[in-house]
């Protein structure tokens, strides 16, 4: 074969182009799919092919950030808060249950709590702890504080009951 041959130099230089245009053609193809694979450890994006981004409201439904902030109210803080008043007055130790946020850090201490103050037949005495009214400190979708003062020793303090909303959009109490 005759070097000088167009033909055979053709197929060689379009030989060349290809090899190179698949070699580019790999490495970015690699590079896509490792950004997207990291995407989709993030759960950034969807693990079926192509491997789409999710949009921002996809992600907002999917990871939300406050939780069940889009779910409507359905019983106040102020509600239970009365809810929980009532079981106390009532002696009621599962309605003071019902009350709790189950959701909470402190549900088991605070069931705890309520049942021994229900066992030594405190439920009285806690209920003239805790004043009719209460005062709102701070709300936001899922998160309310609330407060109300009382006296010491002559001293004037503020004692804070926390809230928080449910997957139902009933407030429950997260503190005490």
């Amino acid at each position: 074969m005759n070097p000088k041959n167009p033909k055979l130099k053709k197929i060689i230089v379009t030989g060349i182009v290809v090899a190179i245009l698949v070699t580019v053609g790999g490495i970015c193809a690699n590079n896509w799919v490792e950004k997207k694979m990291a995407k989709i450890e993030l759960g950034l994006s969807s693990p079926d092919f192509p491997y789409r981004d999710y949009t921002e409201a996809e992600l907002n439904k999917m990871y939300p950030q406050v939780k069940y902030a889009d779910v409507e109210t359905r019983t106040t803080p102020e509600e239970t808060y009365a809810k929980f008043r009532q079981a106390l007055k009532e002696n009621n130790l599962e309605m003071a249950i019902e009350q709790l946020g189950k959701e909470s850090k402190k549900y088991s201490e605070n069931v705890e709590d309520l049942t021994k103050a229900y066992q030594e037949l405190r439920f009285g005495m806690i209920y003239q702890n805790y004043p009719e009214k209460i005062l709102q400190e701070d709300i936001s979708e899922s998160l309310a504080q609330f407060y109300f003062n009382y006296k010491e020793n002559d001293t004037e303090r503020t004692h804070f009951i926390n809230f928080i909303k449910n997957s139902e959009g009933d407030w429950k109490l997260d503190s005490l």
